[in-house]
């Protein structure tokens, strides 16, 4: 079972999430049908992981708009009464960036100087995220079969959209005798590019907040008349203001203080937030009554969703104190700038972070370090499945190694195969040697 010749296999087949969700009521995330497509991904993947002589249950994550059932992919081996838990999602983004659709699903080999080396790599969608690393955790894994410990496998679906089958998974007892989660996941963040030499501690979070905004309405054609009041001017007034806060947010979190390896690896990372949507009236000629702004929030570990929402909370009411939003009142009734949370079907993602000195972190270095050298520790700035784990069970490390690539959600993303190849053999010494972790750690 070679990961490449797997690689190639699951590039041609099309997982890339459709984004479709049907809002049956939408004030009630808990009737939304989110559309799929990897019943064919599954499929193909519950084969292999027979194969490799895993015992496979499939579990129900959410179901589409036609009554399409989606499952996650449970596997697991080995006897024992500890697990380590190897994590991958099976959907990709949306092949649009690409130059067609074909080109896209179309795995294809060639060489490229990248950071001053001539590399062997592979274009395709989803070749760097992840499904690298789905093909790397099934050659690492299928030969073993431990004593003393067992080995789990979960493939998820819906990572790439509202992370349904990481939420069905972190609440589910598949998680109940897990000691520890490796996840070969793409990795982003500042220390990325020394590839299989770096281990990924955590992610940052993600919230999105929601501010609507009413103007009085009016006629158009009456616009000089100043007790009108537009939505879409005062809409522009905070989107002005959050553009200011883009550009002054820095909350820093320091996720390794000792010295790396790498002497260009940095242990700090911040969070960011930007405006996503800004919207207002509906083009007639009537005085916008209403706008609305989409506000997104990268976390650093420790800066909650509810702190955020206060943020753009003490924002707005800052602005009304200097004069610098219009009290609207409709029928003589106020009607305030209101900050909400984004309706969606599963949680925000706080940000986590496992730290460099966790007896498995230490595991893994000595691990990482005998195969390809250790160069640094990361921490992502995207979230991800993981995040809903460490939510759910904030006891587990929770590690990404990841082999080197770039370019996800672009066309041409790639991944360089001799990475592949140094992936496999740390995922399986990672498998292979779990019960000296377990005896370190009691």
């Amino acid at each position: 079972m070679d990961a490449v010749r797997l690689l190639e296999e699951l590039i041609r087949i099309d997982s890339a999430n459709p984004f479709v969700c049907h809002e049956v009521d939408p004030d009630d995330p808990a009737t939304w049908k989110l559309a799929g497509n990897e019943t064919r991904i599954t499929a193909y993947l519950e084969g292999r992981l027979r194969e490799a002589g895993f015992a496979v249950r499939r579990q129900p994550a959410h179901a589409g708009p036609d009554g399409t059932v989606y499952h996650n992919l449970l596997a697991e081996k080995g006897r024992g009464p500890a697990s380590i838990l190897f994590y991958g999602h099976m959907d990709t983004v949306t092949a649009r960036p690409w130059l067609s659709r074909e080109q896209a699903l179309t795995p294809v080999q060639s060489s490229r100087r990248i950071d001053g080396r001539d590399r062997e790599i592979m274009t395709g969608l989803g070749a760097n995220d992840m499904k690298a690393g789905l093909a790397a955790a099934l050659e690492a894994l299928a030969p073993l079969e431990p004593d003393g410990w067992r080995i789990k496998l979960a493939f998820g679906v819906d990572e790439e959209y509202y992370s349904t089958g990481g939420y069905v998974l972190s609440r589910s007892d598949f998680l109940d005798d897990v000691r520890a989660v490796v996840v070969p996941e793409t990795g982003d963040g500042p220390n990325t590019r020394h590839g299989t030499g770096t281990i990924t501690l955590g992610r940052l979070g993600r919230c999105e907040c929601v501010i609507d905004v009413a103007g009085t309405g009016g006629h158009g054609a009456q616009a000089h008349d100043p007790a009108l009041v537009s939505a879409a001017a005062e809409t522009v007034k905070i989107a002005a203001r959050l553009e200011r806060l883009r550009a002054e947010y820095r909350e820093r979190f320091t996720f390794c203080a000792e010295p790396m390896p790498a002497a260009d690896a940095t242990g700090e990372i911040a969070g960011s937030t930007f405006v996503s949507r800004v919207e207002a009236g509906d083009g007639s000629l009537s005085i916008p009554s209403a706008g609305r702004i989409l506000v997104s929030f990268q976390l650093t570990p420790g800066v909650t969703v509810a702190s955020r929402f206060k943020l753009l909370d003490d924002l707005v009411a800052a602005m009304y104190a200097s004069g610098e939003l219009a009290r609207v009142k409709v029928s003589g009734e106020f009607r305030p700038v209101r900050v909400s949370l984004r309706k969606r079907p599963t949680p925000f993602n706080e940000a986590f972070c496992t730290p460099a000195d966790h007896p498995f972190t230490r595991h893994m270095r000595g691990i990482v370090d005998e195969t390809v050298g250790f160069r640094a520790f990361n921490m992502g700035w995207s979230n991800a499945d993981e995040n809903l784990f460490a939510m759910a069970r904030p006891e587990l490390p929770i590690l990404n190694l990841s082999p080197l690539g770039r370019d996800c959600h672009k066309a041409d993303e790639w991944v360089e195969l001799a990475s592949i190849h140094e992936l496999v053999c740390i995922l399986h010494a990672a498998a292979a040697r779990f019960g000296e972790y377990l005896k370190v750690s009691g």
